[in-house]
């Protein structure tokens, strides 16, 4: 078995993918490794092994900014520890509608929440499409490519957090 999450599902390594694709061949993957059918406790560990493999493998592809993690990884860019890099003015900027957030929930302004939310949503699409139209491209993406796909993932990773904190989880986008 190989190591790589699209390798294990047998899905092309692409950053646009179908979620029902890899929840199936993740199923069909997972029936056939099942540890009960086994025919020895050698075999059952190894398809215990292996079926954790799956499972995993499917929960990086099935989050956006994961599999955005590993393509970029796959391609050689920077890891989120090597390039911290944000837009000029975004700390700032996301300082002050954090604060405004904050004195929304304070205050109970749902009207304010929603606009917070609807902000963050957009925001979230924004740089999802971003890292989408950079990462499937026909050609590899080059250096520069793999820069601005950290940059724009380290903001990402901005409004996911706010969604997080303003949506129940089974609403915020993600696995």
């Amino acid at each position: 078995m190989t190591d790589g999450p699209f390798d294990i599902l047998g899905i092309e390594a692409r950053f646009e993918i179908d979620p029902a694709d890899v929840r199936r061949r993740a199923v069909r993957r997972a029936a056939r490794l099942h540890p009960d059918r086994a025919s020895d406790p050698v075999t059952a560990a190894e398809q215990a092994r292996e079926l954790a493999l799956v499972n995993e493998a499917s929960g990086i592809l099935l989050d956006d900014i994961a599999r955005a993690e590993l393509l970029l990884a796959m391609h050689g860019g920077p890891g989120p520890s090597e390039d911290r890099t944000l837009p000029e003015g975004f700390l700032e900027s996301i300082l002050a509608t954090r604060m405004e957030l904050e004195e929304a929930v304070a205050s109970g302004d749902q009207e304010g929440r929603e606009r917070l939310a609807d902000w963050a949503r957009s925001e979230w699409a924004e740089r999802r499409a971003a890292v989408a139209s950079i990462l499937d491209r026909n050609d590899p993406p080059v250096a520069d490519d793999l820069n601005v796909v950290r940059r724009e993932l380290n903001r990402w990773r901005y409004s996911q957090r706010m969604l997080e904190q303003l949506e129940p989880s089974d609403t915020v986008p993600g696995p």
